[in-house]
């Protein structure tokens, strides 16, 4: 990984010289995933066991080494720095890397322990410890489409798990028109969401959380200003791995924001 933010600061920035990430003892083995399989009981008269699902039974660590790019040693004060900004989160955080193929990573977890490398005598490395809270990476994807009428559009997942739903975040922008929205998923059984719009208002829907906010100051927008008066039968938009077709009804800006699981392992070697 080239470099990552974490706690609101990033390896570029939190001491005088640009951080990297290095591996002093070099591994060619790296555990990948590993679940469990929860299975019912067999008995004399069920031959074969009911399943319920897989689970990861193992939470994901990595260690690294953080040195400067120059070669140069840590100073105790820049030492305390980094172990300060690693290690005060109580609660999991998001890292978001850059890996070395360019790609936008997102880890969830907290670091489980820093310490020190000496070589020359001197701090030459910080030793970390990330304990992953998930059992993927996650890549963000973000994609804006402009509709006037109607528009057909392809909104692609490239998911590592063929399963997973992902519920995204979508914004809709009606410019200075009132007027009511259609987004119809012919993917998932041609279910269709309806919005009313009013002019210079943008909707934001975070279809994961069930929440509708306005994207001027975040307030809630209540359920019966949309025009959705049934509360047990509204549609939020889900995606699937693969291509998804939608169609796109009414004169207005859609922007899309979801986080898809990726399986990628030693973006941290």
């Amino acid at each position: 990984m080239r470099s990552f933010e974490y706690n609101g600061f990033s390896t570029d920035n939190i001491v005088d010289k640009p951080l990297m990430m290095v591996q002093f003892d070099a591994t060619n083995d790296i555990d990948g995933q590993n679940r469990e399989i929860l299975k019912g009981e067999k008995t004399l008269y069920r031959q074969e066991a009911n399943d319920y699902g897989a689970f990861y039974s193992d939470d994901t660590s990595y260690e690294f080494y953080l040195v400067k790019k120059d070669r140069s040693p840590f100073s105790q004060t820049e030492q305390r720095k980094v172990s300060k900004w690693l290690m005060s989160p109580q609660t999991k955080k998001k890292l978001t890397g850059i890996a070395d193929d360019g790609e936008t990573v997102v880890y969830i977890g907290t670091f489980q322990s820093v310490g020190i490398k000496m070589i020359t005598g001197h701090i030459d490395g910080i030793r970390c410890v990330f304990v992953c809270d998930t059992p993927f990476s996650w890549v963000s994807k973000k994609e804006t489409f402009i509709c006037s009428g109607q528009r057909k559009i392809a909104v692609e997942i490239d998911c590592d798990d063929s399963e997973y739903l992902i519920y995204p975040k979508i914004t809709i922008d009606p410019a200075n028109l009132k007027q009511t929205v259609t987004i119809t998923n012919h993917t998932d059984q041609e279910n269709s969401m309806k919005v009313n719009c009013l002019p210079n208002l943008p909707v934001v829907i975070d279809c994961k959380y069930c929440t509708v906010t306005d994207g001027t100051v975040s307030g809630v927008i209540d359920y019966e200003d949309l025009g959705w008066s049934d509360v047990g039968n509204i549609y939020w938009l889900r995606l699937f791995d693969g291509i998804n077709q939608l169609t796109l009804d009414g004169s207005f800006t859609l922007t899309i924001e979801y986080s898809a699981p990726m399986a990628r392992i030693g973006d941290f070697v």
